[in-house]
């Protein structure tokens, strides 16, 4: 079992869902990729484990702001302070940050230029997740965006690049708002998203033959799930 250890600037490095039900949430997310979780840690938050290794991280919805239930994509920053910078200066919002995490590196969420939450994380030691392209692991991101273009280039202006690795664009499919969809890796999907619904969730679209299903939990946050089929050698589409 393969684990990562460096992510490229720009490239995914990290998830995090925040549950208005942390309990049951947890629930529904063991039932359907076998995750352990660890103990709170600050303001409750909590790993996600899958063999023991991590895979993200498990919060609340801050109560009283109105925010509902979703999945966050983080991406991988040198320098948090200068892409604070470029955020702004590229027509996006800095929410909060950059703050501290400890010893272990610095973090800040942001709404890019057409609408979508994203997080940005500077690790000190770990530079992301470690598990990644397994079974219960993240295997993919796309940013859903209402103008592909513009997304494509406020990301570009940000790390001054194309596309990363696991990083892929896409209109926003319609009735559904600017945002980032992590994708998790299943041994079949046809039985995972049963699965899903038996929990609770609703799959709301199945793509590429099958091998590829985007599933609403029961609190309506929005992730994928693929299968190994839809994925090349080095973890791409």
């Amino acid at each position: 079992m393969p684990r990562r250890e460096t992510y490229a600037q720009g490239s995914p490095c990290w998830v995090d869902y925040m549950a208005a039900d942390p309990e049951g949430a947890r629930e529904f997310y063991a039932t359907l990729f076998g995750w352990t979780f660890g103990e709170p840690e600050e303001y409750g938050y909590r790993l996600a484990r899958q063999a023991g290794e991590v895979v993200g991280g498990f919060g609340r919805v801050p109560p009283g702001r109105g925010l509902t239930p979703t999945w966050n994509t983080y991406l991988a920053a040198k320098d948090a302070d200068a892409v604070a910078g470029r955020v702004t200066a590229l027509g996006g919002t800095v929410v909060f940050g950059p703050l501290g995490a400890g010893e272990d590196g610095r973090f800040l969420f942001a709404v890019d230029a057409t609408g979508a939450s994203v997080g940005f994380w500077q690790g000190h030691w770990a530079e992301g997740i470690v598990l990644v392209d397994e079974h219960g692991a993240t295997c993919g991101h796309e940013l859903w965006a209402a103008d592909p273009a513009a997304a494509g280039a406020f990301y570009a202006g940000l790390f001054g690049e194309e596309p990363a690795h696991g990083r892929e664009v896409r209109g926003v499919p319609h009735g559904v708002s600017p945002q980032w969809v992590s994708y998790f890796l299943v041994d079949d999907v046809p039985s995972a998203a049963v699965a899903a619904e038996r929990a609770g969730g609703r799959v709301a679209e199945v793509r590429d033959d099958g091998r590829e299903a985007v599933v609403r939990d029961p609190w309506g946050a929005l992730f994928g799930v693929r299968d190994g089929r839809s994925r090349s050698a080095d973890g791409t589409r």
